[in-house]
């Protein structure tokens, strides 16, 4: 099961940071990750609005003070999708309204590491799985299930 992973950050250098980040924890976790990038909150709502993706790092820079209102946004658009935000160092007051907004996990964008990184892809992963078998044994119940049309116990003759 590929991981469609998507980096929110206006800042071309924090796109090289994650490529990087990316290249060194899939060395530790060979995962199936297809990675792209976004700089515009209007692209990114885009690809929340058609579940374009599963995991969506989620730079400050994005939105700033606004961020948890943009998680809840984006997850309005997309239940499904997993966030993870990146807060700057000075900003760890914003931990608690991302995680309250529905972020999965959030970092100081200064500590993210790869073994870290490596950790969080590997946790999406996981449940992503169990999401999946689960959804495929709901929808074989649904198929097996018969619903028999029921004679009605009585008529109205008038």
């Amino acid at each position: 099961m590929e991981i469609r992973l998507l980096f929110a950050s206006p800042d071309p250098q924090s796109h090289m940071l994650f490529r990087s980040l990316l290249a060194a924890a899939l060395e530790l976790t060979p995962l199936p990750v297809h990675a792209e990038h976004v700089d515009t909150m209007e692209a990114l709502l885009a690809r929340a609005h058609v579940a374009a993706d599963d995991v969506v790092v989620l730079d400050w820079l994005m939105a700033e003070a606004d961020t948890p209102t943009l998680v809840s946004t984006l997850l309005a658009h997309n239940p499904q999708i997993r966030i993870v935000a990146l807060l700057p160092h000075g900003y760890r007051q914003y931990r608690r309204e991302v995680w309250q907004a529905g972020a999965c996990s959030s970092i100081a964008k200064e500590n993210m590491e790869q073994e870290w990184f490596s950790s969080v892809l590997c946790i999406m992963h996981r449940a992503m799985q169990r999401e999946a078998r689960l959804h495929a044994y709901y929808q074989k119940l649904q198929a097996d299930r018969k619903f028999k049309e029921v004679a009605p116990c009585c008529s109205s003759q008038q």
